[in-house]
């Protein structure tokens, strides 16, 4: 099918709104659950940032990008921390070498290519890729993956509350704070999918 590009249309290749990213989303997700590997979690990690931070602005269809806004005003700070996450992962992995204001604001600390000689690896005996922040969260990719995938399942859930975030997604994220967990915290149950 011909599509003539007009006014400030940006041409693409079948994806022309939020629900076909979030549909490349869950492809991306598919195969990274696969295999894990770097190549995958790169085109996961691009797509969820990109999904995230641009719906609301440049989604033809009035109806899900108020919906996604409305959503995503209110985040809880634990669920901005992902976020963040994700946008310092995307920009590295796409950039290298940042610009001094996206590097001073950097929440990432560590990156770990798999299983090292770490407490990280020690504690959740992942051969994954992760990351640790600044102040102390660990997040695989795998984990991060599960975090990001019940976020956005709860965005494009046209039946889900919009001012009702998932308890769930903040518990998981609330545990990858291996600094201030406490030894009678529960694994939640988005940490073992």
């Amino acid at each position: 099918m011909r599509r003539e590009i007009k006014g400030n249309m940006g041409p693409s290749l079948g994806l022309n709104n939020s629900r076909d990213l979030y549909k490349k989303l869950r492809h991306d997700s598919a195969r990274l659950r696969s295999d894990w590997n770097k190549y995958d979690a790169f085109n996961f990690i691009l797509t969820a940032w990109h999904l995230h931070h641009d719906w609301h602005r440049s989604d033809p269809n009035n109806d899900i990008s108020r919906n996604k806004r409305t959503k995503s005003g209110k985040l809880p700070q634990e669920m901005k921390l992902a976020i963040a996450v994700t946008q310092d992962i995307a920009n590295g992995s796409k950039h290298f070498i940042l610009d001094p204001k996206p590097a001073m604001n950097r929440r990432v600390s560590t990156t770990h290519q798999g299983l090292e000689s770490s407490w990280y690896s020690y504690f959740f005996h992942e051969n994954t890729f992760g990351v640790t922040t600044n102040d102390g969260h660990y997040f695989s990719i795998r984990v991060l993956h599960n975090i990001l995938m019940a976020y956005f399942e709860w965005v494009f859930d046209d039946n889900a509350s919009p001012r009702q975030f998932p308890t769930e997604i903040v518990s998981a994220i609330k545990y990858c704070n291996i600094a201030g967990r406490l030894p009678e915290d529960e694994m939640p149950r988005l940490w073992t999918l």
